[in-house]
């Protein structure tokens, strides 16, 4: 309003335009990502921070940014995942928000990929839409996670998840 009352009807709304997406890129630069928790008695997961009755799996953190991965929040992403402690045995992270991906996110996802992998962490991806999938298997991102580590749904990267944690603590024991 202040804008079209000094500078007139025109310039007063490319200003308004301006900072409406300067906002938008603003908010959107600091995603909310949820760690993500067992509901008791369902087969369904949700934001433990939320709903502290829900239980987190052992070995495995659960992440879901509610907001679709692009150029401005991948850093800061990131560097969440960045500050986690103590280091899971492995990261899942649920895409159901990302109906598409930049070349910035496949690269965030790549490095990420490598930084878990030398640390000794396992990358899942859970919830993976038909163009995600397809921008991953062109950029060669899902045979350096592994075709075994995409999943359909969180329940399935769990059980995978906890199967695999058995097997290896029975190779343990023996």
């Amino acid at each position: 309003m202040l804008g079209v009352l000094t500078l007139g009807v025109l310039a007063g709304l490319l200003i308004t335009v301006a900072l409406s997406l300067l906002i938008l890129v603003y908010q959107a630069s600091r995603p909310s990502v949820a760690v993500l928790g067992k509901v008791p008695g369902k087969q369904a997961y949700g934001d433990i921070e939320q709903y502290p009755k829900n239980e987190a799996i052992p070995g495995l953190l659960m992440i879901r940014p509610d907001v679709q991965f692009f150029f401005a929040n991948n850093t800061t992403f990131r560097n969440l995942l960045s500050t986690i402690e103590p280091s899971p045995r492995a990261v899942l992270i649920d895409l159901e928000a990302s109906a598409r991906l930049d070349i910035d996110s496949i690269e965030m996802l790549t490095d990420l990929q490598t930084e878990l992998k030398a640390k000794g962490i396992e990358l899942l991806l859970a919830n993976v839409r038909a163009p995600v999938r397809d921008v991953l298997q062109r950029s060669g991102l899902i045979e350096r996670i592994g075709k075994q580590h995409i999943y359909l749904s969180d329940e399935e990267g769990v059980r995978a998840f906890q199967d695999g944690s058995r097997r290896e603590s029975n190779r343990e024991e023996i």
